[in-house]
């Protein structure tokens, strides 16, 4: 396969604890990456991938994600990379939800994602 071109409004929405994810990729796609689309509407729990790098892209509106105890502030056109073993969460600021993009490095597995709280 050359190529992969998806649609936002044919993927799947699937409910998480902050929200609505609607995933663009996956491992069956390529073992290397995946693409997910998330609408914040609560904040995340806490937690931290043991493998997992994250690149949050800001689509919409404005989060904050607190990373290791510091908070960073993201507004659209911004981006933060999450390494592995960093503890993390984040939460949209204001009154309307707001929409990332997320490259998951390698794909989103769920027993690589541990809760601390």
């Amino acid at each position: 396969m050359a190529h992969i071109v998806r649609k936002l409004k044919e993927a799947k929405p699937a409910e998480i604890t902050c929200g609505v994810m609607r995933k663009l990729t996956d491992a069956k796609d390529f073992h290397g990456m995946d693409l997910v689309h998330v609408t914040i509407k609560e904040p995340t729990k806490k937690h931290y991938h043991k493998k997992l790098t994250e690149v949050y892209y800001v689509l919409k509106g404005a989060i904050d994600v607190e990373l290791d105890g510091k908070v960073e502030h993201l507004k659209e056109g911004e981006m933060i990379m999450i390494f592995p073993n960093t503890n993390h969460k984040a939460w949209k600021k204001g009154k309307t939800d707001a929409e990332i993009l997320v490259v998951c490095c390698p794909p989103w597995a769920e027993e690589d994602e541990i809760f601390v709280e």
